[in-house]
């Protein structure tokens, strides 16, 4: 693996400026999991993950995952009180500095309290058509990419689906198959970037298309000995399309999903 991680995951739980000020290339395109427009360069970076490190609270990276090409750091912490989790995708230049930094967070409600205190936050910087939906201008997928793998893997009687839109963890084969159909007839095709497997799981990262709209995703998928889909969880972004999806699924009318797993309860609870 081309990245060595750890100094990177010391300095984002820290927030220290001087050693992510080192780590990041002058010309960092930034995705944050929260805006519609990517950030542009070192300086406006730093400010975003100087007032994200405010926010969110207790960050501890957990498991690391890549290649030459790009590498993945999941990590977890709190937003007033809540739990939340990411993914930090990273990708170098030919200097070893961070040119390209993509970071998807799960679940869509817990996001919403992080994207509100960051708008609040960042409102003397970052335009407010960041924060929205323009039109939408993302090439459609190729029509001849892999369709998400977990469509295709057979599922385990009791498999448990941690969505990025629920507060509740869905178990049972016949539900999460009728969630992936749902899911899978609003994104259409995804387009797979990178694939991480070791034995018993596996790691997706790919993209698709919204309304024109480009969405991405990191799947962890785990799998038993007879090929079946036991666990999966997913991360997503960025917030403005992915609230897309959701009211689309929340239209799907799925009688199994009520409120209660859409919206947060009212003291805070285990992240699903």
């Amino acid at each position: 693996m081309s990245l060595t991680t750890e100094p990177l995951t010391r300095a984002f739980e820290t927030a220290d400026a001087s050693t992510l000020g080192n780590a990041l290339a002058a010309d960092v395109a930034f995705r944050t999991p929260i805006l519609a427009e990517a950030l542009q360069g070192e300086e406006i970076t730093l400010r975003y993950l100087a007032e994200s490190a405010k926010v969110i609270t207790d960050l501890s990276y957990y498991e690391t995952v890549g290649d030459d090409e790009l590498t993945i750091m999941f990590w977890r912490g709190q937003v007033i009180g809540r739990d939340i989790e990411g993914a930090t995708i990273v990708k170098t230049d030919s200097d070893g500095l961070v040119n390209d930094l993509t970071v998807l967070m799960r679940s869509w409600s817990q996001v919403q309290l992080f994207r509100d205190a960051m708008l609040i936050a960042l409102s003397d910087t970052i335009p407010v058509e960041f924060w929205v939906l323009g039109v939408g201008t993302a090439p459609e997928p190729d029509g001849n990419a892999e369709a998400g793998p977990s469509t295709k893997l057979p599922l385990a009687p009791g498999v448990a689906f941690h969505s990025p839109m629920l507060t509740k963890t869905v178990s049972g084969d016949e539900k999460v198959q009728k969630i992936h159909k749902l899911i899978g007839g609003i994104q259409g095709t995804r387009t797979h970037h990178a694939r991480f497997e070791s034995e018993g799981r596996r790691v997706e990262y790919w993209t698709c298309v919204i309304d024109g709209h480009q969405q991405q995703g990191i799947d962890v998928l785990a799998i038993n000995a007879e090929g079946q889909l036991t666990d999966q969880k997913v991360w997503l972004r960025p917030w403005p399309v992915t609230t897309i999806l959701r009211d689309r699924a929340m239209a799907g009318g799925l009688p199994f999903l009520g409120l209660d797993v859409w919206l947060l309860p009212a003291h805070p609870s285990p992240l699903a």
